[in-house]
């Protein structure tokens, strides 16, 4: 008996709306239907509206309700049921989910792929603003303060969500990329924080230069495996027109209240980095690195033993106009020196990140 056909589905995410109506137009044919989700009455009502269109206009519309819990996971739950229906229906032979702009693709492409089997997801497209994305990625301004949060719980940086739709993104559309000085550095800004994701601009009136749906270039692994660790010196991008990423390695641990003072100096200049370090006073721990514009957070992964690795420190950088030999000075001087290494006691050392790790 022949295995039944999965429907594909295309993601397409992004800050803008309005930059995403014309992507959604050039996506929608006689074969597609999408979900378009918005988030206008949100802080307002605690709802999140959306509405499914097929080539022919609307067909139904409705919304769903968010509580103080968390956002993304109550879009989710109420998305399926969405979901399933219209693959039952057998009209259409692609869906395509338009996600309110603070959604990322990620929680939504695992939840589909562990509980739907009947669907198959094929695109993750994200749309960039060319005009805004340096911006958008080097700052500190919460999406609380944007109204963009998807409830109170989301404490969220537009520089973060912004990143991590891009990271897990095939394709990234450059929106308003003749209204940009240097529409190649912002591409090779791209590809440095994803050099999975293939660049596409769009014209003046925002309608993409080639398909960015149902490509059938989605791969599960190998997205959840670079919004993972990041890590190897091979996923390194030459640098260029401005944009570098640096790789800082180093087998000794920090130290923990060196790291917390420094924080301000290791972000400046860069708009993204990831890794695992080595805190001293946490000896067995791995813990997780990240920044994005000018935030820093950092979080346990379990512990070293668990892997195969030898303790150590690990973090990739993405900044324009960065200065590597800046940021290796800084995050060297964070490390323990030889005599800390031979005379201090790691376990009493002052714990400035004790309210965010367990």
């Amino acid at each position: 008996m022949a295995a039944h056909r999965k429907t594909p589905l295309s993601l397409l995410v992004g800050l803008s709306t309005t930059l995403r109506g014309p992507v959604l137009d050039a996506v929608i044919d006689a074969t597609t239907v999408a979900i378009v989700v918005d988030q206008d009455e949100l802080r307002s009502r605690g709802v999140l509206t959306w509405q499914v269109v097929d080539a022919g206009g609307r067909l139904d519309a409705g919304e769903f309700t968010v509580d103080d819990d968390c956002g993304a996971c109550q879009l989710i739950e109420s998305l399926l049921p969405l979901l399933e229906t219209l693959v039952a229906r057998g009209h259409w032979q692609h869906l395509v989910l338009a996600t309110p702009p603070a959604m990322e693709a990620r929680p939504l492409a695992s939840a589909l792929v562990a509980t739907m089997p009947e669907i198959e997801v094929d695109t993750v497209t994200c749309v960039v603003d060319a005009v805004l994305l340096v911006e958008q990625l080097s700052g500190d301004e919460l999406l609380d303060e944007r109204g963009l949060a998807l409830g109170p719980p989301d404490r969220r940086n537009v520089a973060e969500l912004t990143a991590r739709q891009i990271e897990y993104a095939d394709i990234c559309v450059l929106a308003n990329a003749h209204r940009s000085q240097a529409p190649e550095r912002l591409q090779n800004l791209l590809l440095h924080l994803n050099p999975r994701t293939t660049v596409v601009a769009a014209d003046p009136a925002g309608v993409p230069a080639a398909p960015v749906a149902r490509t059938g270039w989605f791969d599960f692994a190998a997205a959840e495996a670079w919004a993972g660790d990041l890590a190897e010196s091979d996923r390194l991008q030459p640098s260029g027109d401005g944009v570098t990423t640096v790789l800082w390695r180093s087998t000794r641990p920090l130290h923990p209240a060196r790291l917390n003072d420094a924080l301000e100096d290791i972000v400046n200049g860069v708009v993204r980095s990831r890794g695992v370090v080595w805190l001293a006073n946490r000896p067995t721990q791995r813990v997780r690195w990240e920044s994005a514009g000018y935030s820093a957070s950092l979080g346990t992964l379990g512990e070293w033993s668990d892997t195969n690795h030898l303790a150590e420190c690990t973090v990739v950088a993405t900044g324009v106009g960065l200065d590597p030999a800046r940021l290796q000075s800084v995050l060297d001087a964070c490390l323990l020196t030889e005599s800390e290494l031979a005379t201090l006691d790691w376990q009493s050392l002052e714990d400035p990140f004790a309210g965010v790790l367990p």
